[in-house]
């Protein structure tokens, strides 16, 4: 039988929420800080709003700004615990939730001050608009909050399988020395590319009009649905052999490998559109990681300590029983 999900190697809570928390708390301590130091050059109230002709419509007391930055410290917690209790700490799915918990909280940090230091030298903040540099300063910020969360984490460790995948698992016939491989792909709807990407952004610019002081949000909005569209209906690529398995796709950050010594059971599932993933992407939730690219068929790879991945590829239970018989060789059945 297969590894007991409660074998899984986790995480403990303090390490967690201390790699998760601290970027955003550094972040938000230099932005309070810096926020402080231009005091005197700011105006009172400071604009904290910007509506979709990115001109100031939002007002708070410069003396609240101060401790906006803060606000990502609670939403970078709020993530990581939501995201630790569903998916109980395993050591894959935390090092995700951590790193997405950390580089949102930082990213939230560093907007607080960088939408507000352009207003330096405003007698009046209605006089203030929003700034791509402003965004990018806070992206950029964000994305060293994520790395050094995501290298506070532990390196998952080695989840080696002792016996072979179980006898009721599908499985092609294969000699102890027969090599075979396998490989596949899938690919996201047009249709759902579309209501996931152009549907919301199409929301947004009903909403902003085609005004002139909207006219860079428009454009930045359609880059972004092109972006997104683009990296939505990339196909991600599956290839099963003696190796193990390797999954890759654009919307992941790197390759996806699980060799082949770690396989304890494979076997074909279907996802659906509300799934266990909470969307689309490389994703994190109660099954585990997924490389979920649309609903379908999917392989399903669970390894010796009991920790899930699980891909959307067309022929699933194909590469199910591929991987099953490669995993089954130079095992002894308990």
């Amino acid at each position: 039988m297969t590894t007991s999900a409660s074998a899984t190697q986790r995480v403990s809570w303090p390490r967690a929420l201390a790699a998760a928390l601290v970027p955003p708390v550094v972040v938000a301590a230099g932005a309070s800080a810096v926020i402080a130091g231009a005091a005197g050059e700011l105006p009172d109230p400071v604009a904290v709003h910007f509506g979709v002709d990115l001109k100031a419509d939002g007002f708070a007391a410069l003396d609240t700004v101060r401790w906006a930055p803060l606000l990502g410290v609670a939403v970078a917690a709020l993530l990581v615990v939501i995201q630790l209790a569903i998916t109980r700490r395993d050591e894959r799915t935390a090092r995700v939730a951590v790193t997405l918990g950390a580089g949102v909280g930082g990213f939230v940090a560093a907007l607080a001050a960088s939408t507000v230091l352009p207003q330096r030298g405003l007698t009046d903040a209605a006089q203030a608009s929003a700034g791509l540099g402003a965004m990018l300063l806070a992206a950029v910020v964000g994305l060293a909050a994520a790395g050094a969360g995501y290298a506070a984490m532990p390196r998952p460790r080695a989840a080696a399988a002792v016996a072979p995948p179980p006898v009721d698992a599908p499985r092609i016939p294969l000699g102890d020395t027969e090599q075979v491989s396998w490989s596949g792909s899938a690919v996201m709807p047009w249709w759902l590319a579309v209501v996931a990407v152009l549907v919301p952004m199409a929301v947004v610019l009903v909403v902003a009009g085609f005004s002139v002081g909207s006219m860079w949000l428009v454009l930045g909005l359609v880059a972004l649905a092109a972006l997104l569209t683009a990296l939505l209906l990339a196909p991600v690529r599956v290839v099963v052999d003696a190796h193990g398995l390797q999954a890759r796709s654009p919307v992941a950050v790197r390759r996806i490998r699980i060799p082949l010594a770690e396989v304890a059971e494979a076997e074909a599932v279907r996802v659906g559109l509300i799934n266990g993933f909470g969307s689309f992407g490389y994703r994190v939730g109660p099954a585990g990681t997924g490389l979920i690219v649309r609903p379908g068929a999917a392989l399903r790879v669970t390894r010796g300590d009991g920790s899930r991945f699980t891909v959307t590829v067309d022929g699933a239970d194909q590469a199910a029983a591929v991987l099953n018989a490669l995993a089954a060789q130079g095992r002894v059945p308990h």
